[in-house]
């Protein structure tokens, strides 16, 4: 081993004679990158420099491996290097050496570098004691004889690694990397009866990793992972996402991957550093869904509406929904689309309910009143209630109420039927005749 060192070093940069890029991203603000290099190496051991990486790449993520197992490489080290030159930096280096600054009327003061802050600079006049303090407002430009050692202007990753043989060796460049997320975004147009909604969906990227990724391959995760696995799991099945009017080299797939889904880009994407950009995820879709209004006794006699659906074939569905957010629209009596508000989706696999909140309903009030209290022994007491909804619409509605009540309670007397939607919370399902009003009265019994 001591006599492999003994050979002359090639000192390189990377280049990529040869290179392709796949990025699978997360919701979390982080990607995985594979990129497949091809190294021209010299026999021996070289030092390469790569630069194509970003700014928030995690170094201990890092991996490089040849493809071919039957190529001989071994990295003996690896350096991230980080500590990117700047003026300051530059300066730093050149305290007590001989500098050479032009000032602005075209002046030129020579001599070693004394001191320098952020507004001026201190030099000594060469062969003498004389010292020049120079505003930087004044300065023009300052020459150094040469870039400092161990300085690079942008990160780097530095490979000390030996070849077995010279020629160009095809390598794969494994890391992950911060500040790159994405999510879904949905439109939902509502119909003319609140029956049903056109949904369409677009996959939004944000790239601020420090890097320009160009024609790459792209995937996207779909799922909140505890760490990343890195045996891979085999899919068990697959399902286009586009829309029926796209070419069959455009469009998304996703397929079960591990616990989560994977949904994968045909064509190749590319996105700038401090880019957002936006996909298709699929076209529009008609679902079929159910107007509700919802009044859970607050104080300020809101009745809240919502959309609910099940993502399911039959509604006109049926596949995996990543979280985002979901906006919607409206046609009015003009036709026009109009904004009748948002919501938030979590990852919502097919046949599972869908409930997007839309907002508060103007001409439906409700108004809740504790009629009677009683503490009727040492563990128990009643409550008398009474909710009365006012509907103040050309036509009838269905209004879901409910109370939450506590852990132990029991209803005794209630003038409409109820249910119990959990262990703490009582519903009524209440029909409600255009323009009238509905009262309904109910007493609880809490036992401690």
């Amino acid at each position: 081993m001591k006599t492999l060192f003994l050979t002359v070093i090639s000192v390189l940069l990377c280049s990529l004679l040869l290179a392709e890029t796949s990025i699978t991203i997360f919701n979390e603000n982080f990607a995985t990158v594979r990129t497949k290099l091809q190294l021209d190496l010299k026999k021996g051991v070289n030092e390469y420099r790569f630069t194509d990486i970003p700014t928030y790449i995690k170094p201990t993520s890092v991996k490089l491996n040849p493809i071919k197992k039957t190529d001989k490489i071994i990295i003996y080290s690896q350096n991230y290097e980080y500590d990117l030159a700047n003026t300051n930096k530059v300066l730093d280096k050149y305290l007590d050496k001989n500098i050479e600054l032009i000032v602005k009327k075209g002046d030129v003061f020579s001599g070693i570098l004394k001191a320098f802050d952020s507004n001026s600079v201190m030099i000594q006049k060469s062969g003498s004691d004389e010292i020049f303090i120079i505003n930087k407002e004044e300065m023009q430009n300052i020459n150094l004889a040469k870039m400092p050692e161990n300085f690079y202007t942008k990160p780097t990753l530095r490979w000390l690694l030996y070849s077995d043989k010279s020629g160009k060796r095809e390598v794969e460049l494994n890391y992950i990397t911060d500040n790159i997320k994405w999510d879904a975004q949905y439109v939902a147009q509502l119909n003319k009866d609140d029956n049903a909604i056109d949904l369409s969906s677009w996959i939004s990227l944000d790239n601020r990793s420090g890097k320009r990724y160009e024609d790459v391959k792209l995937k996207l995760m779909a799922g909140a992972p505890h760490l990343v696995r890195e045996k891979p799991v085999y899919a068990r099945d697959i399902m286009p996402l586009s829309a029926k009017g796209m070419p069959e080299e455009f469009g998304v797939t996703e397929k079960e991957f591990y616990e989560y889904y994977l949904y994968t880009v045909k064509q190749t994407v590319s996105i700038n550093n401090n880019q957002q950009k936006q996909i298709s995820l699929f076209d529009p879709t008609n679902v079929i869904v159910e107007k509700v209004f919802t009044y859970n006794c607050n104080p300020k006699g809101d009745i809240n509406t919502s959309i609910k659906f099940v993502n399911s074939e039959k509604n006109g569905l049926g596949i995996p929904l990543p979280k985002g957010l979901v906006r919607i629209f409206k046609r009015d009596a003009e036709d026009d689309v109009e904004f009748i508000g948002e919501d938030e989706i979590t990852h919502s696999p097919k046949d599972e309910e869908i409930e997007l909140k839309v907002g508060v309903a103007f001409d439906v009030k409700g108004e809740f009143t504790v009629l009677h209290t009683e503490r009727i022994s040492k563990r128990a007491r009643k409550e008398e209630y009474q909710v009365e909804l006012r509907n103040h619409k050309d036509k009838d509605i269905t209004i879901e109420v409910t109370k939450r009540l506590g852990r132990d309670w029991e209803i005794t007397n209630a003038s409409d039927d109820y249910e119990k939607k959990d262990a703490f919370t009582a519903k009524f399902i209440v029909k409600v005749k255009a323009n009238q009003n509905k009262v309904i009265n109910f007493t609880v019994r809490f036992n401690y």
